[in-house]
């Protein structure tokens, strides 16, 4: 079987940086910790929240945190009061209105230090 030469770098092409996000959060998320947290609330509330208001019976796939903790810190990343269960669709929607509203200057988020 041939062996495919390695790619060269190409100058022209720039370098991407090593994550976009503004802070990296996939420590905490792959924690331990975070990990039990997230099976116990999901156990506790199994339908998500948003639906629930509107009178949909949809399970949950994600615990979401209501205060984003790239914006107020590793305080509120385990209280329980900042957790909210939700489905893929509305989790989509509601982290995708909190970057537009963000961006646009809607909403200033305070960021607390660690």
């Amino acid at each position: 079987m041939p062996i495919l030469p390695k790619s060269r770098k190409r100058p022209w092409i720039p370098e991407k940086p090593e994550h976009l996000r503004e802070v990296d959060n996939s420590s905490f998320y792959n924690s331990k910790r975070w990990r039990s947290l997230r099976n116990y609330f999901i156990q506790k509330n199994p339908l998500c929240n948003i639906c629930k208001r509107k009178g949909i019976t949809e399970g949950a796939q994600m615990v979401d945190h209501i205060k984003p903790i790239s914006k107020f810190g590793m305080g509120v990343a385990t209280d329980i009061k900042n957790l909210q269960s939700l489905c893929n669709k509305c989790h989509a929607k509601k982290s995708g209105q909190e970057g537009s509203e963000f961006r646009k200057g809607i909403k200033d988020y305070k960021r607390k230090k660690n």
